[in-house]
Order: C-alpha cells, then structure tokens, then sequence
C-alpha cells in the first residue's frame, strides 16, 4: 500500500492563532504559579519566567510539529515528488519549511535567553518588562514567517487529497476530456467521481478498484506538447509514468468529446511513444456511432489492441471485466515468477 505521505501534516496556523494559544496557555500556567507560596520578589519572577518560557515552548513545538509530520520531499517515492513539483512547486515547499525550522528554533532559543534575564531581574515591573519584550519578539518573527504559513496552509490542502494507492496491477484511463474515463471508472468499480459534460471534470487522480485490480482516472489530456500542458493534465503524465501497468486509452468514437478522430489517434500516438507501458485501446460510445464509421476507426487502429464498449449503456462491460481478470492472472503470474 503507497499511503499518501501527507496525510498526517497537522493544519497550518495563522501566526494569531498561534501566538493566541502560546498566550493562553502561559497565561494558564502562570496562574499555577501565582498559587505557590513563595517570596514576592520570587514569585514575580517565577511568574514571568514560566510565562516566557510556555510561549516559546508552544510555539517551536507547534512548528516542530509540521516539520515532523511533513516527510522531506527527497525521500518520497518519485510519483509523490513529482506531484509536489506541480502541485505546488518542490523548491518554494522547501523554503517555507526551512523558514519554520528557523523560526522554531530561533523562537526556542530567544525562551530560554529571556528567562534567564528575568531571572537575574531586581523587580516585578523589570520583570514583566522582559516577558513583554521577548512576546513582542515572537510575534515579530511569527509575522516574517507568515507568507511561509500561508503556503503551506494551501499546499497541505493540495497534498492531502492525493489518494492512497496499492501495490496491485494498475490500469491507468488515458484520453481526452469528457471521452467517458469518469464514466467508465464509475461503471467497474463504483467509485464516486464527478461526471459532467465539460472538459477536465476531473481535476486530479480518482481511484477505484475492481477486485484486486486497482484502476486510476486521469485528467484528460490534450495532443499538444509536455511543455504546453497544465498542472492538471500533468498529473495524467505522472500517473501513466509512475502507475500504469496497463494502459486504456479511451477513445471517444462519436466525437461528441468535442474532438475529432484524428485528434484523439495523435494523442494515443503521442501516449504509445513517450510511455513503454502495454496500451489497449477501448472504444467508447459505440451505440451513439454508425458502424461504417466504427470500421474506418478500427482500420486505423489495426496495430492495436481493441475492445468497444459504451461506458453510459453498459454495453460490453463484463467481456471488458473479463478482458481485465485475464491481464491481472498473466500479471500475478509474472510477479510470481511462474
């Protein structure tokens, strides 16, 4: 099972937010000092002190806590680094978690230079004049890190939704938007996905599974090159390299993608050259198309591997599931080494 790597990164506060709960909770545990029996003036400083001290220790823990709970990029599994590269970007994700380290740190060590000066204080108001320096501190370098915080609230919430994958034969649907990849991946497995009818409905990777058999909707792709595409249709590519086993391309016979056949044989071409990965391709909406045309398609497609089907109308869908039964049993043989 590949779990999702950042599932576990904790929400991201606001430097109010945090400086509030520092507060809160110095505040609460100065009232457990001023319980205590002790000399005035040492109460006083006991007070400020553990004040200061419970600030800067909330604080860099809570920033500690992100760096902990966010795995470092260069050991993710390739798939993952490079879903961050598009997602939000690998260099600007680091620097902001540099920033936090810093802040922690730098947070952390101001605590303790600030409690030892109250400590050595001649007098409560000496003393509160202290803790209110080092408050303002911690907030000035809260306030510098709050760009840092802001992006990674954003990025936490991109990262998040990846799925999780298992370590099982992987057909990944490739093809233009709206040729019915959503459609068919609901039909298989009966996972929830958002179907309309304009183009990159889908938005990411939705997963679904058909027995051990796991299947992967990609956002539509265009027939236009690496460089021209956009983060959602590069998450496509990065499933196809990283994922795929077994390649469907779906192949919308009755144009009423909004893309012409030829279009949609370019993209394949394109797919069958940049991926070294078994293709099949399915032929979808064939109940919407005249049979002369479907023969001219076939005839193009001839090198191919072809199944017809039609998502919609469940029209060859179990000799398609069986089709897919026989590729996992050649795959577990394979792994199996039988």
């Amino acid at each position: 099972m590949k779990q999702n790597p950042f599932k576990k990164i904790p929400t991201i506060p606001l430097p109010e937010e945090l400086m509030d709960k520092a507060l809160r909770r110095g505040e609460k545990v100065a009232e457990e000092m001023r319980k205590k029996e002790l000399p005035w003036l040492l109460k006083a400083r006991a007070v400020e002190e553990h004040k200061v001290r419970t600030v800067a220790s909330v604080i860099a823990d809570n920033l500690q806590k992100i760096i902990d709970k966010t795995p470092p990029v260069r050991k993710l599994p390739k798939f993952y680094q490079e879903m961050v590269e598009v997602l939000v970007g690998i260099d600007e994700f680091k620097k902001c978690m540099g920033a936090l380290k810093w802040a922690s740190e730098l947070i952390r060590k101001l605590g303790n230079e600030y409690a030892k000066k109250i400590r050595r204080t001649k007098n409560p108001e000496e003393a509160a004049k202290i803790r209110k320096e080092f408050i303002g501190r911690a907030k000035s370098i809260l306030k510098q890190i709050e760009p840092e915080l802001g992006f990674l609230s954003v990025a936490r919430e991109k990262l998040k939704e990846l799925p999780t994958f298992k370590d099982t034969f992987t057909i990944v649907l490739a093809g233009y938007p709206n040729v019915g990849k959503s459609t068919l991946l609901k039909k298989l497995t009966g996972a929830d996905v958002e179907i309309n009818s304009y183009p990159f409905t889908t938005k990411g990777i939705n997963v679904g599974h058909y027995g051990d058999i796991q299947i992967i909707d990609t956002p539509g792709l265009l027939d236009r090159p690496l460089y021209e595409r956009n983060d959602i249709e590069l998450q496509a590519i990065l499933a196809l390299n990283y994922l795929a086993d077994l390649i469907l391309f779906i192949l919308d016979v009755s144009e009423f993608c909004g893309y012409t056949i030829e279009e949609q044989i370019n993209l394949l071409n394109e797919i069958k050259n940049l991926f070294k990965i078994p293709i099949v391709v399915v032929l979808n909406k064939i109940d919407i198309s005249d049979k002369e045309k479907l023969m001219d398609i076939k005839e193009k497609l001839k090198d191919f591997e072809i199944i017809e089907i039609s998502a919609d109308k469940e029209i060859n869908l179990d000799e398609l599931k069986k089709y897919l039964k026989e590729k996992l049993k050649k795959y577990s043989k394979n792994r199996s080494g039988i």
